[in-house]
């Protein structure tokens, strides 16, 4: 089986006609990891906005692989999307008990916690995603939280991306 990074990933799909941009997907704390094609087949759904397929195939996936933290942000991200808030939170934790560092997990965490009032636990992510942005990694997501934690404190409004 092939070793694919998600950066790589999404820029073919970008190239092939994907919509990245319409996701976030940062990097995971284990950027090269192997994973069967029905993985892929998942961030595509998501990526689609097809949030329920999405959840589908990556929750039949961490059937397969419980400790996998992409997976289980993914699900989060795409029950967030779905408004299933009490889910999207128990799938973020299942992402980080497997990967305290998992990029995802902590800025997805950090957008649910704004779209249900909680800045201070989002700012408790923030701090998270400042540390690794210190260690190379997550700088662009911790900038754009930092904002979004900015503008929900001045209209009590959160931002559409991620």
């Amino acid at each position: 089986m092939a070793r694919a990074s998600l950066p790589i990933l999404i820029a073919f799909l970008v190239a092939f006609g994907g919509n990245a941009a319409h996701a976030v997907f940062p990097e995971s704390g284990d950027s090269e990891i192997e994973r069967p094609p029905i993985y892929y087949s998942g961030i595509k759904a998501i990526e689609d906005g097809d949030y329920a397929k999405g959840l589908e195939i990556m929750q039949s996936f961490v059937d397969e692989d419980p400790q996998d933290a992409d997976a289980w942000a993914l699900i989060g991200f795409s029950l967030r999307k779905t408004k299933r808030y009490v889910d999207s939170e128990h799938a973020y934790q299942k992402a980080l008990e497997a990967d305290p560092k998992n990029l995802a997990a902590n800025a997805y965490a950090a957008k649910l916690y704004l779209e249900t009032g909680r800045v201070q636990e989002a700012e408790q992510k923030l701090v998270v995603l400042g540390e690794l942005c210190a260690g190379g990694k997550g700088c662009e997501e911790r900038e754009r939280l930092a904002g979004m934690i900015e503008v929900y404190k001045k209209t009590g409004k959160v931002g559409s991306d991620w």
